[in-house]
């Protein structure tokens, strides 16, 4: 008997192939919504913007990861006032809760050493509005002192 093709094969289009070749499936991926007007795809590396999307990364800003899909062809078309997400592969191994000491943009924080009720660090902007490397980003912006921010511990 003859193996018969998969109808899948007959009527779809193939899977286009992505630049990333090989990656540790293990390593802490995000998504992030696309900076308006910007186009992201697999393999591009990506950096974040001060209100927390992202964009091409191009040799200045901070860059944060290379992406494992697309702006082109999402999984979920832009909706209900969301932009379109991208999923990145960060350059961090984990993401944390924290509060912001004052309102501060996405950018580089530092840890201040104080909780907020015993429970949440306090993350402060770097010198220079955020622009200082240090091992923490801000990946959420915070409009006030006390708002819980997400935090990528590089």
């Amino acid at each position: 008997m003859a193996l018969q093709e998969s109808p899948l094969t007959l009527v779809g289009q193939q899977t286009p192939r992505a630049v990333i070749y090989k990656y540790e499936s293990h390593k802490l991926h995000q998504a992030f919504n696309v900076k308006e007007g910007a186009t992201i795809v697999k393999g591009q590396a990506v950096a974040l913007h001060t209100d927390g999307t992202i964009y091409p990364y191009n040799g200045t800003g901070i860059y944060i990861g290379i992406a494992v899909t697309d702006s082109i062809n999402p999984a979920y078309g832009a909706q209900r006032g969301y932009p379109i997400e991208v999923t990145v592969m960060v350059e961090g191994f984990a993401i944390v809760n924290w509060c912001a000491s004052a309102a501060l943009s996405a950018a580089y924080v530092n840890p201040t050493g104080n909780l907020v009720n015993g429970r949440f660090p306090i993350a402060s902007a770097t010198a220079s509005s955020g622009t200082t490397a240090s091992n923490f980003i801000a990946l959420t912006p915070a409009s006030a002192a006390n708002d819980v921010i997400q935090v990528l511990v590089k």
